[in-house]
Parts: C-alpha cells; sequence; structure tokens
C-alpha cells in the first residue's frame, strides 16, 4: 500500500529553491495521509480533475484552442509563476514586498483576457519533459495492483484464508483506481514551473480590478479572481493551524503562497460532495466482509468490529454536520429571517443584565469560542468555521483517525497466527478453463 500511495501521488510544483529533503518527507507524509484517508486523496483528486475539465472550456471560449486538461492541471499545480513588478522597486536594488507567486488557470486567463501578460501557447511537449514519471510507470503500477486484486479474488474463490491485511490492501486499491483516472493527465514530480513576466505593476492590476480587488487577501494578491473558501479546505487550513501552533512544520504561513498546496482542496459542488460522500460510504462499508474473519484473541476480533463500525458511523455524521453548518441552516435561517422581516411581526427581545463579577469570564469565553472558529495567523473573516460544525469535527475527525489507526494495527498484529491455509497459493488451472 505504501508503495502504491508512493507511485500514484502527483504532488504539486515545490516552492523555488527548497531542498530535496524537504520535498521528500512533504511526499512521505502525503503517503502517510493517502494510506490514512484514501478517500480524502480521492476526493482531492476528483476536485482537480473537475477545475482542469472546465479550464478547456473556459479557454476554448476565449480563442485558446491549444489549452488542454493537462494544461489545466499543470496550471492550477502551480505550474506558472507570476513575476509583477511593485511601485516600492522603483529606484531600488532589491523588491521590499512583491515576489514571484503561482497562477491557477482561471488567474492565467484573466491575466491574458485584459492584456496583462502576452498570450500564452505552450505545447505539450514541454509539459511531458517536466514530467519525472511518464506512462509506463503508471501502467505497470496499475497491472501490479489489479493482480494483486485479481489473487484476492482468487483466494476467495477457492475458500483459501484471506488476511485483514490483503483486504484492506484490496479495499485501498478501489480508491486507488479513482485516483489514477482523475489524475491521468497530471504531471507528478514538477520542479521547475513557467515564470510569465508582465510589465505591470501588481498595485495597478489590484486598482484596475475594482472593489473586488480591495482588502487583504489569503493566499495570492489574485485572489479575488476565483478564490472560494468552502468547508473542506477551512477544515484542513484548521487543522494545518493547530499544527502550526504544537511547532510541527507544515508548509509555510507566509502571503503570498511560494507554492500552492497539495492539500488545498477546489470546491466542487453539492451534486459532487454527495457522490464522493458515497463512494466512500461504500470503501468503508466493504471492510464488513472482514466481519467474520478468524483473530488471534476474541478481544482483537471485537475491537476490530467495533473499528469498522466507527468508520461507518462516523462518515455520515460528518456528512450530515458539514451540510447542516454550511448549507442547510444558513438556508433555513435566511428563509426565515424573509418571513419575519416586517418589524411589526418581531418582538424586541429584553436586554439581559450582566450578572455582576461575570464580565471577565465571558469576555474569555468569547475569546476562546473566537480562537476555535479562527485559529489562523491572519484571522481573516473568511477563513471562519462555524461552531456547530467545529465541534463535530474535532470529535468526529478524532474516533474516525482513531479507528482507521486500529484497523492498520489490527492488521498486523493478526499475521502472528494464521491458518495452515493461509500460506497456500491459487490454483489458478482450477479456475481458468483451459484446451
Amino acid at each position: 500500500m505504501f508503495l502504491c500511495s508512493w507511485s500514484l501521488l502527483c504532488l504539486n510544483v515545490p516552492p523555488q529553491g527548497e531542498r530535496n529533503l524537504y520535498r521528500w518527507r512533504r511526499k512521505f507524509w502525503m503517503t502517510c495521509l493517502t494510506l490514512l484517508a484514501p478517500e480524502w486523496i480521492f476526493q482531492t483528486a476528483v476536485g482537480q480533475w473537475i477545475h482542469a475539465r472546465r479550464s478547456i472550456k473556459n479557454y476554448h471560449e476565449a480563442g485558446y484552442l491549444w489549452w488542454t486538461e493537462k494544461h489545466g492541471f499543470f496550471a492550477n499545480m502551480g505550474g506558472f509563476m507570476l513575476q509583477a513588478r511593485d511601485k516600492a522597486q522603483v529606484g531600488e536594488p532589491e523588491p521590499k514586498y512583491w515576489t514571484t507567486f503561482p497562477l491557477n488557470a482561471d488567474q492565467l486567463l484573466y491575466l491574458m483576457k485584459h492584456n496583462y501578460v502576452k498570450p500564452l501557447q505552450i505545447d505539450k511537449k514541454l509539459i511531458r519533459e517536466k514530467d519525472k514519471v511518464d506512462g509506463a510507470i503508471r501502467i505497470l503500477t496499475l497491472l501490479q495492483i489489479s493482480w494483486f486484486l485479481i489473487n484476492v479474488v482468487g483466494r476467495a474463490a477457492q475458500h483459501l484464508t484471506i488476511t485483514c491485511l490483503e483486504l484492506t490492501t484490496a479495499f485501498f486499491i478501489f480508491c486507488a483506481f479513482g485516483i489514477s483516472f482523475c489524475w491521468a493527465h497530471k504531471p507528478a514530480d514538477l520542479v521547475l514551473p513557467e515564470i510569465i513576466i508582465t510589465e505591470y505593476f501588481i498595485q495597478d492590476i489590484l486598482d484596475n480590478a475594482g472593489d473586488q480587488a480591495r482588502g487583504p487577501y489569503l493566499r495570492t494578491p489574485l485572489d479575488f479572481v476565483d478564490h472560494k473558501e468552502w468547508a473542506l479546505s477551512l477544515y484542513f487550513q484548521h487543522c494545518v493551524s493547530i499544527l502550526r501552533h504544537m511547532r510541527i512544520p507544515i508548509g509555510r504561513p507566509v502571503v503570498p503562497i511560494p507554492a500552492i498546496e497539495n492539500t488545498h482542496d477546489l470546491p466542487v459542488s453539492d451534486t459532487v460532495t454527495t457522490t464522493i460522500f458515497w463512494f466512500s460510504m461504500v470503501y468503508v462499508v466493504l471492510f464488513f466482509s472482514a466481519w467474520n474473519f478468524t483473530f488471534p484473541s476474541h478481544m482483537e476480533a471485537i475491537l476490530w468490529r467495533a473499528a469498522i463500525v466507527t468508520t461507518v458511523l462516523t462518515l455520515p455524521a460528518f456528512w450530515f454536520s458539514t451540510r447542516w453548518a454550511f448549507s442547510w441552516y444558513p438556508r433555513l435561517k435566511e428563509r426565515f429571517n424573509l418571513q419575519f422581516s416586517d418589524p411589526m411581526q418581531l418582538r424586541t427581545a429584553p436586554r439581559c443584565r450582566h450578572w455582576p463579577g461575570h464580565g471577565r469570564l465571558a469576555r474569555r469565553a468569547r475569546s476562546v469560542l473566537a480562537c476555535c472558529k479562527n485559529n489562523s495567523i491572519s484571522k481573516h473573516e473568511k477563513l471562519d468555521i462555524p461552531l456547530k460544525a467545529i465541534f463535530p469535527m474535532y470529535i468526529l475527525g478524532f474516533l474516525y483517525c482513531t479507528a482507521r489507526a486500529y484497523i492498520y494495527a489490527a492488521d498486523l498484529c493478526e499475521l502472528r497466527s494464521l491458518p495452515p491455509n493461509t500460506y497456500d497459493s491459487v490454483n489458478w488451472a482450477d479456475l481458468v478453463p483451459h484446451l
């Protein structure tokens, strides 16, 4: 599973000048994350695939018919970097603030439409030359995991013992096929991006954009083009902030960002989110097939079943709490406010008097709740998470990750006591008819 995750991952372009050790460490952590929650990586891959396909339509409508799905992946993974001038640099030997920052497909199209950069025409061969993983390696990886899956089916057909580790690997392949399909045209292990130079001042670009470009930005100065936070991106940024407060280095908390994070989830529609939810449900429900497996002890069998039930229950609970906090509750609240918007229908509630001596406690409580809603360094309002979503995220996320971690631990512990026919191979002559 580890080798499969390592070979299937297509990470974004790293920050310029980063050491190889940091790149390997980042890929190692992403591989561990893939092992812990392959359905989350699948959702990330689906979002990137949808946005790459959507960019083809946008570029073709603008007249750039050379744009392909591979270009869309290349742009959204940080393959294009913008080098813009800044008025503060005039007459000074070194820039003070603006540095090179990544562009996604929509931001690059915006710059070309408004003639801030010269129209580009990048051949796919240039992207293929930067790609460190060719199609042959990906095909061999898929053939290898497919053969493993066929062997598991053959063992089940001949009533041979299947270990929990083999079953977990087979179900992991279920997600690996989806990830491979979505990332079929995404380059892998890119190091050097394409630098795009504009002669315009970055401040002029922002001023010409109007009110939508005013105010602080979260990632790059061109956030106004397409930046949109959604539930999963807010969740993950919240968790990353917790790790940073624990002095665990995850990315670089600087703006503009030097590269697009590998954990950046692109927003998708509610229909796609619901489809991915049912895909994830099928993935976790498949583990019930090991309900009657033989374990070294009765307690291990009980804990295994408890872990499976925990994953099956926490996943729909997490989906429901997220939809309720970010979608259903705001709609009900808006509908309720519109229905009773007439001042004659509303009664002014009497103001509650603060109890003596409780002012400091109330302020401390509000401060703690504000930190729970937004623990980012910038404290930008776009990063606020409703409290009705943040507490279920903590509880359900802890339960889900603990259950998944125990499943892997139980898979390894089971290997110490296995039935004799576990070591028998599949007799393909009995399964495949031959002349």
